[in-house]
């Protein structure tokens, strides 16, 4: 078969094959994950649940983010300001403190 041409019965018959292997692997491993998970679950039941109200906890509270009183004067909602130190930050990935926008310029 390898090496000869296939005719259009044989080349669909391998195609189903392949995609019938793939999905029947796919199954197996969605069942394997599915039984780990109830095992790995009913082991640590009583230890998953107090974990879940430890997160549940209000973490104390911290000072609150500074305002933008700058972004009233030049026109900019205090969202969209937000989101372009937002967008910094992540680019540069360094805290919000570790930078100062001096002025913002819209580019038409």
């Amino acid at each position: 078969m390898i090496g000869d041409n296939l005719t259009i019965s044989q080349a669909l018959g391998v195609s189903l094959t392949g995609i019938l292997v793939v999905f029947m692997a796919l199954i197996a491993l969605f069942i394997a994950i599915k039984i780990i998970t109830a095992i790995v679950g009913s082991i640590g039941g009583k230890d998953s649940a107090k974990s879940e109200q430890a997160v549940a906890k209000p973490i104390a509270k911290s000072s609150p983010a500074p305002q933008a009183k700058a972004s009233v004067e030049s026109g900019i909602s205090p969202e969209t300001l937000a989101a372009i130190v937002g967008a910094i930050s992540m680019e540069r990935r360094s805290k919000i403190d570790g930078f100062k926008i001096v002025s913002i310029t819209e580019i038409k």
